[in-house]
């Protein structure tokens, strides 16, 4: 008999078997060849950054160098000084958490220099494994659960490439998920847990229970954007496994109550931890979210079907209607999931390999996350998204419901693997009950058949990305960095060139008062307003206020901006001397 399963523990279900216990044997091959199909997938899907690494980033220039510079910055938590006060913003404190960190990605720091050519491939390298983490995280999530290998394809490819996620490849912290569904499939597996069996104590693996929650804290060190709601999904299960620790003690045994005891201690610290440095910047600065920006970054309805055009299948076709939402923030408002799960999702909740209790579950868990998806267009969200943003600590420094599309998603695709898999099981039997050599050819029926779904996710995943090439910093301008140990302030400022200087800033870190954040300082923003006639009486005296004694203007980039008079105003009269090489005009003021 043909066997499908995901351990070497197998339970039968007809010509489906699922095990849960040991990962060895047919397991281990099997998530060998996930985690090579997860990095060989992203490796194509991202082929531009994959040839150029050093050079290239998807979506173009913007948030990739931000985070390209992030990742960077972190090659000095072993440096000694304040880590949390970054190079940039100067004079701001606690500067490095105006924004999700990346911090969970530092040991990767190790593995390449400083320069932004360096911080440009490290970015890339994390670029691509965060999709393919993503991929094995929903497979292997999937197959613990009591998915076939098909379904859980269908999740993996979801979970990592739905629609609505190729508009975000621009945010490395929204698209570093994996985490949060291997977290998952650890504790899971850690309790002997199948939506299809239940729990199991007999396979529970403390061990694995560990590891899912570390892996849980390491979710959370990489950012608040998608760590926050997460953080608070695992408070919850948490307590779940806590009374059911307690109530079945004597057939899960002390180690796993001992190891899911030490696993919850860990994750909470390592959040309470993270959460410090952001706290104090909202005692220091005073970071809000008004209401009225909640609303402007709230979705309609319509975006759970309006899909975004860097999708290969759907650039131009019936889902790629951008104009159509609302708003000054159209690339957050698209939530389009993707057509295959969306469809096998409702076939789910009527036909499934899960219980029916599984089932209603999922479901209304998918409805509660669409609503709070939503914000505050769902009945003005004063009962649902509202409550949260009033109330739960720490919620209303979010801004942008429609990323918890991320929750509608992962439910969805439970909801469609258990879909699949029971259609597994119908063809299987009805493939069992003919001749053999008509069961042969059955069985070759129920294989494609069940690829299909693979096939047309798998179509849905294929991106249609833009990427940018970035510039490489003036050779004038890397010598004042090596040179300088004062803070400077580079200009022209323009909507995309702090994101360059701070890529360029990894030559050295030289502390510059510019920077390009989710926050922005008040100094920061006292400066820019009152340097853009810049040298005069009053531009000189704000930066002295702050203890900047060199600006930097670059030739080329001030040329077409109102900036420009800076090269030619005269000093006559102001306490400031003039330098000039090929690249740059440098002021230094007395």
């Amino acid at each position: 008999m043909a066997t499908d399963t995901v351990s070497d523990v197998p339970v039968s279900s007809g010509r489906l078997t699922l095990a849960v216990g040991r990962f060895g044997g047919r397991v281990a091959r099997e998530a060998t060849l996930v985690v090579l199909a997860g990095l060989g997938l992203s490796v194509a899907f991202n082929w531009p950054v994959v040839r150029h690494p050093r050079t290239t980033v998807m979506s173009g220039i913007g948030d990739p160098l931000l985070q390209a510079w992030q990742l960077a910055w972190t090659r000095h938590f072993f440096a000694g000084g304040d880590f949390w006060t970054a190079n940039t913003f100067y004079p701001a404190k606690d500067s490095f958490a105006f924004s999700d960190s990346l911090l969970g990605y530092q040991p990767l720091s190790f593995l390449f220099g400083d320069g932004q050519y360096a911080a440009v491939l490290r970015y890339n390298v994390v670029f691509v494994l965060a999709f393919a983490l993503a991929f094995v995280g929903g497979y292997l999530l999937t197959r613990q659960l009591g998915g076939t290998w098909q379904a859980a394809a269908v999740a993996g490819l979801v979970y990592a490439w739905a629609p609505w996620r190729l508009a975000h490849n621009a945010h490395l912290n929204i698209l570093s998920t994996g985490g949060i569904a291997l977290a998952f499939f650890a504790l899971a597996r850690g309790h002997g847990y199948s939506f299809r069996f239940g729990v199991r104590p007999e396979w529970a693996r403390p061990r694995w229970a560990v590891v899912g929650w570390l892996v849980a804290a390491w979710q959370v060190t990489i950012g608040f954007a998608v760590g926050l709601p997460f953080a608070y999904v695992m408070v919850l299960l948490g307590l779940v496994i806590v009374v059911v620790n307690v109530v079945r003690r004597r057939e899960f045994g002390r180690r796993l109550v001992a190891a899911n005891g030490v696993g919850l201690v860990v994750f909470l610290v390592v959040t309470y931890l993270m959460t410090i440095p952001y706290l104090r910047v909202e005692d220091r600065y005073h970071f809000t979210r008004t209401l009225a920006e909640l609303r402007s970054f709230s979705p309609s309805l319509r975006s759970f079907w309006t899909g975004t055009d860097q999708s290969w299948l759907w650039h131009g076709g019936v889902f790629d209607n951008i104009a159509a939402i609302p708003g000054p923030f159209p690339g957050e408002e698209l939530l389009f999931p993707g057509l295959v799960v969306a469809l096998f999702a409702l076939l789910g909740l009527v036909v499934s390999a899960w219980p029916v209790r599984v089932r209603i579950g999922l479901g209304v868990g998918a409805a509660v996350a669409i609503v709070l998806t939503l914000g505050t267009t769902f009945f003005g969200g004063n009962f649902s998204y509202l409550l949260l943003w009033r109330y739960a600590p720490g919620w209303n420094a979010l801004r942008t419901p429609g990323r918890l599309i991320l929750w509608v998603t992962l439910l969805l695709i439970l909801l469609a693997a258990g879909a699949i898999t029971r259609l597994a099981q119908l063809l299987a039997e009805r493939g069992r009950s003919t001749t053999p050599a008509w069961g042969k050819r059955k069985r070759g029926l129920v294989a494609l058949v069940l690829v299909l779904p693979v096939i047309g996710a798998l179509l849905e995943a294929v991106p249609d990305q833009t990427y940018g090439t970035t510039t490489g910093i003036p050779p004038d301008l890397r010598t004042i960095f090596t040179q300088t140990n004062e803070p400077l302030l580079i200009l022209p400022i323009t909507p995309l060139s702090e994101f360059n200087y701070m890529l360029w800033s990894t030559d050295g870190f030289p502390q510059i008062a510019n920077g390009d954040s989710t926050n922005l300082s008040p100094q920061y923003q006292e400066i820019v307003a009152n340097t853009q006639t810049f040298p005069d009486s009053r531009s000189i005296a704000e930066l002295e206020k702050f203890g900047i004694r060199k600006v930097v203007v670059l030739r080329v980039a001030a040329a077409s901006t109102p900036y420009a008079a800076a090269l030619t105003r005269p000093l006559a009269g102001l306490p400031a001397t003039k330098t000039e090489t090929a690249d740059v005009v440098v002021f230094t003021l007395s």
